[in-house]
């Protein structure tokens, strides 16, 4: 459905209204707009209006459109997000609070597709100063953001639905960390016009033509120490299973995030012939980063056995030997990676979870955190050494 992508990126330019990671005096509405552009501006986010009105317990940027910060033909990439109501505007300091920001529903048409999104709104949108010095402004912050439903049509019948789609962001008090959670109730996807012949076939055989499930995460990120944690991102599908990813890494300094978005300014800003060389210079700045932990589960909801059954009716088979074919396969699959040790490890537990399909991860916990270059140059010279690196575990029914 090639009308997929043009709805999800104006979906996604939109979202940096929402998305955006607090009491005091009146503060003037044109202030408070050219704030509100220099910081997303930072963030790499080009906002623009027709017209700013009204005051500081109720004020509106008319026709506002935003878009990727870059030169000439970035203007083709803009998305019309329309009227937006800032409420409850308030000086504490020299930043601007605002109380709740809410935008209008939603729409994009491009042929054959619609994107719909609805109940947009924001709460506790904090401003700080351009010149600010605090590291916490060198990302945004808010309170809390919300989306009351997204929607995508494809020729008129509806093929995505997610419900209360919401973000929350405690904001650190002294050393504490920085601390989010996002979730959505629900989601629903209609998978039956998928247009591969063989993909729809296995699709309807699996009964998967019509999905649902749900979306949870949260972490925490400590700007002094630029510790940053993914504790769960979990993405559950009704009657099939559940991913659920973690990750820490150090390094992630409000230091490193200013030379990033510098860099990103530099990237959108150079000539066409000289991208590469800014882009290098991010390179760079990412050896700053380490690797401290990565998992990846996936807990079985019987998607395992449909599959294995679904492949064993096309082959004439049973279920154990579609099971079986694959243990044999796979020590061959894995012998180009000339580690004897990992392969006998994956191929191990591997064959628990097909015997018994319950849960299967991957798992890197090294003794001590690994330079993001340190994997790069690995990932390149010597891959087989890898999992020992990153201290890689692949276990399964645990």
């Amino acid at each position: 459905m090639s009308i997929v992508r043009p709805l999800l990126r104006a979906f996604a330019a939109s979202s940096f209204l929402v998305l955006m990671p607090l009491a005091a005096h009146a503060a003037d509405p044109a202030d408070v707009a050219g704030r509100l552009k220099d910081v997303f501006s930072k963030q790499g986010i080009a906002l623009d209006w027709t017209g700013v009105s009204g005051d500081a317990s109720s004020m509106t940027l008319a026709g506002v459109t935003a878009g990727p910060v870059g030169g000439p033909g970035e203007e083709k990439r803009r998305a019309n997000i329309g009227d937006v109501t800032l409420k409850g505007v308030s000086e504490q300091g020299n930043d601007y609070i605002v109380e709740s920001v809410s935008l209008p529903s939603y729409t994009v048409e491009q042929p054959g597709g619609r994107l719909d999104m609805t109940s947009i709104s924001i709460s506790g949108l904090h401003l700080p100063p351009p010149d600010s010095t605090d590291p916490m402004d060198s990302v945004m912050m808010y309170d809390k953001a919300q989306i009351g439903e997204v929607s995508v049509k494809h020729e008129g019948k509806q093929v995505f639905d997610l419900t209360n789609f919401h973000v929350d962001v405690t904001r650190p008090q002294g050393d504490a960390p920085l601390k989010f959670n996002g979730a959505a109730d629900g989601f629903k996807a209609d998978l039956s016009g998928t247009r591969d012949p063989k993909a729809k076939e296995a699709i309807k055989a699996l009964g998967y033509e019509n999905i649902e499930g749900s979306f949870l995460m949260a972490g925490s990120w400590t700007p002094k120490t630029g510790e940053s944690s993914l504790d769960t991102y979990k993405l559950t599908i009704n009657n099939a299973g559940t991913l659920d990813i973690s990750m820490k890494m150090g390094g992630l300094t409000p230091e490193f995030i200013r030379s990033m978005q510098a860099i990103r300014k530099k990237i959108a800003e150079a000539p066409k012939d000289q991208k590469n060389m800014q882009a290098m210079a991010m390179l760079g700045l990412f050896q700053q980063l380490s690797f401290d932990s990565f998992s990846i589960r996936f807990d079985d909801d019987s998607v395992t056995g449909k599959i294995m059954d679904y492949l064993a009716a096309e082959e004439g088979m049973q279920r154990s030997d579609i099971a079986n074919q694959a243990k044999a396969v796979l020590p061959f699959a894995l012998a180009k990676l000339h580690n004897p040790d990992l392969t006998a490890q994956v191929t191990q537990a591997v064959s628990k979870f097909l015997d018994d399909p319950k849960n299967l991860a991957i798992v890197a916990t090294p003794p001590n955190p690994v330079p993001v270059a340190m994997i790069a140059a690995s990932a390149m010279s010597a891959p087989q050494q890898l999992p020992e690196t990153l201290g890689m575990k692949v276990v399964a029914n645990q």
